[in-house]
């Protein structure tokens, strides 16, 4: 995997998990496999997961990247009432809380699609960055979430291998949970349908053939439901394109049935002309009813005709523009789009 497609990853990511919603139904997922994760969920409110704005340390293009969050620890502004009470005079311009009688823990999600040695390092930077330095020093627990070809699990391996198990009892001041995103078991039919076609995607840069099944039963279900999928399916077909070979997005075209001949050359093609510029809009919500989503999985064309298709060079710089807002590197941009640099800069 290159550094481009590392950082593709890594936005993709962050573009999912930042919604509190979505991190709340993967720890729930990872839960039902992990005693662990099903006893942090006995003691948090997750309704009250919140990001910690601001906080997200980049790695450059390493691949990693992290996000954090707060959460409430379940009936704890009763118990702390007290405590609140005797602490209320002394001055900690770290400890803000919006309800300083609550308990908040603090959430590390990490991301990794690549094996790190350094993934210790890194967790206890941004535990101290963050949760030490910026939210008042609270309590956190760190999950790392991979998403990767090879096996993997740095839990299970010694922080300093050859060195007798002295050196090896190394604590941190956290705790550290661990989800094998390509692997964990996945209920495609039950889980939320937005994130559950995100996890199918990230799972297709791995093993297209493999998730394709998944991929369409999450896409299926998500046309169905009533739910706002348009930015989230602008970001699944943009990250697939920058990270499929082109035969796998061949074969991505055909399993979703992507009409060609009405000038889609590839998947972000289709997705753009369809109707993610804003004078398409209508077009597009037409084209995805749920009335047209059988059509669309069936081969049908109707499925994907509403709207004026503007033409793909015009497509391709909608496009460009919206991954520039949404802070793309150019030179991840011109190979996704297909446009040069220099095309891009005048946009």
């Amino acid at each position: 995997m290159t550094s481009s497609q590392k950082r593709n990853h890594d936005n993709f990511f962050r573009t999912i998990f930042a919604d509190p919603k979505n991190t709340a139904n993967l720890i729930s997922l990872a839960a039902k496999n992990n005693p662990n994760l099903k006893e942090l969920l006995s003691l948090i409110n997750l309704e009250t997961l919140q990001e910690i704005s601001g906080a997200a340390t980049r790695e450059g293009a390493s691949g990693s990247g992290d996000l954090t969050f707060k959460v409430e620890i379940k009936n704890s502004a009763k118990s702390n009432r007290r405590n609140h009470s005797l602490a209320r005079n002394e001055k900690d311009s770290n400890s803000k809380s919006d309800r300083p009688d609550q308990l908040l823990v603090g959430l590390i999600l990490e991301h990794k699609s690549y094996r790190d040695s350094k993934i210790r390092n890194q967790l206890l930077k941004y535990y101290f960055e963050v949760m030490h330095q910026k939210a008042g020093n609270i309590p956190a627990v760190a999950i790392i979430v991979y998403n990767g070809r090879d096996k993997w699990n740095p839990l299970k391996i010694k922080p300093h291998p050859g060195y007798p198990e002295f050196f090896q009892k190394v604590g941190l001041p956290f705790r550290v949970e661990f989800i094998d995103l390509g692997r964990e078991p996945v209920d495609f039919s039950n889980l939320d349908p937005l994130l559950a076609l995100a996890i199918a995607a990230m799972r297709m840069v791995f093993d297209a053939y493999g998730a394709e099944k998944y991929f369409k039963t999450a896409l299926r279900r998500l046309l169905k439901s009533k739910q706002n999928f348009r930015s989230i399916v602008e970001e699944i077909l943009v990250y697939l394109r920058g990270m499929l070979p082109e035969e796998e997005k061949e074969m991505i075209m055909d399993s979703l049935e992507v009409i060609q001949n009405k000038g889609y050359v590839s998947i972000a093609d289709a997705d753009y002309n369809r109707g993610f510029s804003a004078g398409e809009e209508k077009g597009f919500s037409t084209g995805f009813s749920e009335g047209k989503a059988e059509g669309y999985l069936d081969g049908k064309a109707e499925g994907f005709s509403e709207g004026e298709i503007k033409g793909i060079t015009d497509a391709k710089r909608e496009m460009a523009k919206a991954m520039l807002v949404k802070g793309y590197p150019i030179s991840d941009i011109a190979i996704i789009s297909g446009l040069s640099e220099e095309e891009i800069l005048t946009l």
